[in-house]
């Protein structure tokens, strides 16, 4: 018989052991995910959140772990992630956790609950599509390798964004993401907040472009690797091939380089990107920037997580990127679903 009760402290051991034995995806391709030393770690980004345990027969079987968000119009929750020990498949248990906050998302009245899916993670996408959750938008996961240095002479003037800027960067951010579906304004204060409350972020890596003194370009630089090492742990044979051709060709000039399958890798992300129309290669100049400091520091892999429809693909692309998809999943509790056109992702949602 499954007994769900809330997380307590000593199951964080047995909680990170369990996430090790189950990578995300299928047969051909699969990611693991080591969150470091403590399960919580990446709910404290939030406000609030809660972790759910699963029993059966007195041993520990799985869990699940959520937060709840807020905007001015509603509230509504975060499913960060299911997981289940592989000895106890079948049986039931992710289904009952994901019942257990969906009970919990009805007695707050909140709107809607969503998640993120890794595309090959074909078994809990098909969970999901039983349970009434509704495929509803790719994510584009675009991932580079600082393998050279970029140029270093710059049109604009690039600078961490100081106290006195820090207003005019956050009303970029907000007329660039206006509209988006889970977008809420920021205020000055607010970002200031939520930047500083996340491990290797903070407003000191917020970067912003400016021209005669005006930001036309912004972005966040977050070690999120503080947070999250992945591996490949299963490869298509494509990549395996690709990978020694890069190799050979490396031994000739500076070429990208494919993690090998199993090899644990640390990863940066690109967050909070605005720009103003027009201004398309002073971004283009941030990531470059950004791109230096992590060849600078030999920390091969940057990225981020974007609406397929934001106009930082066209610039990300000139950068050689591999991308990857997730999908979003949402279901409605209160009300009907958003529209998902334009979706505003949270950094803090990407640690997977």
């Amino acid at each position: 018989m499954i007994k769900i009760r809330p997380f307590r402290e000593e199951d964080n051991r047995t909680l990170l052991s369990i996430e090790r034995l189950c990578p995300q995806g299928n047969e051909k391709l699969a990611m693991a995910v080591d969150k470091g030393p403590d399960i919580t770690t990446r709910y404290e980004l939030y406000d609030n959140w809660q972790i759910l345990v699963a029993e059966e027969e007195g041993q520990t079987a799985g869990w699940i772990g959520w937060t709840v968000k807020h905007s001015p119009e509603e509230n509504y929750v975060y499913l960060a992630e299911v997981m289940v020990h592989p000895d106890f498949h079948r049986k039931g248990i992710a289904t009952s956790l994901i019942r257990e906050v969906e009970n919990h998302a009805e007695q707050i009245k909140a709107s809607h609950i969503y998640c993120y899916v890794y595309e090959p993670n074909k078994a809990s996408g098909s969970l999901l599509e039983r349970l009434g959750y509704i495929q509803e938008k790719e994510i584009r996961v675009c991932e580079m390798s600082a393998y050279r240095k970029e140029k270093t002479e710059w049109k604009y003037t690039l600078e961490r964004v100081g106290e006195k800027d820090l207003h005019e960067a956050v009303d970029l951010l907000n007329r660039y993401y206006d509209g988006r579906t889970h977008f809420t304004p920021f205020t000055d204060k607010s970002f200031r907040e939520y930047a500083n409350r996340m491990p290797g972020y903070g407003l000191e890596n917020f970067l912003v472009a400016k021209e005669n003194g005006l930001i036309v370009a912004c972005c966040g630089f977050w070690d999120s690797a503080l947070l999250m090492e992945m591996a490949y742990t299963k490869e298509p044979l494509l990549w395996k091939v690709m990978s020694k051709v890069l190799g050979m060709l490396r031994h000739l000039k500076a070429m990208p380089r494919l993690p090998a399958e199993g090899e644990f890798f640390e990863f940066r992300s690109i967050v909070d990107h605005a720009f103003e129309a027009g201004y398309e290669d002073a971004m283009d100049e941030i990531l470059a920037y950004c791109n230096n400091i992590m060849y600078d520091a030999k920390c091969e892999f940057f990225g981020t997580y974007i609406d397929p429809g934001d106009p930082i693909i066209e610039i990300l692309k000139q950068h050689r990127p591999q991308f990857e998809n997730i999908y979003l999943y949402a279901k409605p509790i209160a009300r009907k679903l958003p529209d998902f056109g334009s979706v505003y992702v949270d950094c803090r949602d990407t640690i997977l």
